[in-house]
């Protein structure tokens, strides 16, 4: 296995891997000089030379140059000095262009052959025609790194809400995954002042409690269930996670009361020892119920019994043939009889729905049309009157009209037909 030292250009940034290059007596805090893409840098040893798998070596192996000595930090400070004057000129030629950037930080590297400047911005900036102009201000190469409100915090650093040193500046090399679900799970305000640090975001140490919150959280009882204790059944109302108790609400006094999850399985198990022996013995609310109904159905057939009883005896005193059958029919279960004296009531029949009457013709009456004088003359004719609709069916007309008055032209129609029978 190959021997790796660990190197942190910073407290709070990542550590990585370096060939000590026979270098075997450094040790964690010692400053080296090591060489980078970018050229050598001044970097912290994280932990001193050991042995690693090579699954764990990413890329290529850099080695460490050398110790550092006093005039490589007197070089280092006297290119931090020049810090407030390049962050002026830039700012300075960032409003003569007038790019919507904010800078943050500059930073020299070891040898001073690289300036980079860190900036935050909304959107995508094209500062290319900057970058050529800083070059020629500041004779040297340029480097410009957009980043976020968290790396933001990071360089410049500062005071949590807690009164400490921000944690992603002094020591946290990686910034922690964190979701309100941790928030919700550890009972904390979801208030975004409360929960958020100085970037903006949710707060990194949300992320420090929250598995020893779901594991503590798991062994308790959730709030609003309800669980044996000494004292008797209860609803929980609060979790308290810090002491791992939990607050009933006694049921029968109403009453406040904490308890261990220690306490809460003894109390339970108790219990449920005693409902197994009256179980056993027979006394359940089931049992209670079926000898409950055994009872009741022994005092019914007693009451049924006593009924045919008192029956039997009215049937001795009374010597009425049709009441002693009534009786006899009753003692058998037939009590729907009825005394062939009295008469049976009527049922009520459907009501028949009665067909559509259909209006017929109306007979024209046999003979010539008599004048208007013969029809004044012989009076007027009473007009027939319709056969009145029977319950079942419509009647039909007759074949024959209804005889009418008879009229002075009633004898020559007599003769014709003489004649035409004659004929």
């Amino acid at each position: 296995m190959p021997t790796v030292i660990g190197i942190r250009f910073k407290d709070s940034g990542k550590t990585y891997f370096f060939d000590p290059n026979n270098l075997t007596d450094l040790n964690q805090g010692d400053h080296v000089i090591v060489d980078t893409v970018r050229g050598p840098e001044l970097a912290k040893v994280a932990y001193p030379p050991r042995e690693v798998p090579q699954e764990e070596i990413v890329g290529e192996l850099k080695p460490v140059l050398r110790r550092a000595e006093p005039a490589d930090f007197e070089r280092m400070r006297l290119l931090n000095a020049r810090h407030d004057e390049v962050m002026a000129r830039c700012a300075e030629k960032i409003r003569e262009h007038g790019l919507p950037m904010r800078l943050v930080k500059a930073e020299y590297s070891f040898d001073g052959s690289r300036l980079t400047f860190y900036f935050t911005a909304e959107k995508r900036v094209d500062f290319r025609m900057l970058v050529r102009d800083l070059a020629r201000t500041f004779r040297t190469r340029i480097e410009l790194r957009q980043i976020g409100p968290r790396d933001e915090a990071k360089l410049l650093g500062g005071i949590g809400p807690c009164g400490r040193l921000l944690c992603c500046a002094t020591f946290l090399p990686d910034y922690a995954r964190v979701s309100i679900k941790m928030a919700k799970d550890q009972d904390l305000p979801l208030n975004p002042t409360k929960i958020s640090g100085v970037c903006g975001r949710l707060l990194c140490c949300l992320s420090y409690e929250h598995e020893q919150y779901v594991q503590i959280k798991g062994s308790l009882p959730k709030k609003g269930t309800w669980v044996q204790t000494p004292d008797g059944p209860g609803e929980v109302v609060s979790v308290n996670v810090l002491k791992e108790t939990v607050m009933v609400a006694l049921a029968g006094s109403g009453i406040h009361e904490e308890f261990s999850p220690s306490q809460l399985s003894e109390a339970t198990d108790r219990v449920a020892a005693l409902a197994r022996s009256r179980n056993e013995e027979g006394i359940t609310p089931a049992a209670r119920g079926l000898l409950r109904g055994l009872e009741d159905e022994r005092g019914g057939r007693a009451g049924r019994r006593q009924q045919k009883g008192e029956r039997r005896l009215l049937r001795e005193e009374i010597d009425n043939p049709d009441v002693l059958d009534a009786l006899a029919l009753l003692e058998e279960g037939f009590e729907d009889y009825e005394p062939p004296d009295t008469p049976a009531a009527p049922r009520p029949q459907p009501e028949r729905q009665q067909p559509p009457q259909l209006k017929m013709p109306r007979p024209a009456p046999e003979g010539p049309p008599q004048s208007r004088q013969q029809r004044q003359g012989g009076g007027q004719q009473p007009r027939p009157e319709r056969p009145a609709p029977a319950e079942s069916a419509p009647q039909q007309p007759e074949d024959h009209a209804q005889p009418t008055s008879p009229s002075p032209s009633s004898p020559r129609r007599r003769r014709r037909r003489g004649r035409d029978r004659g004929g």
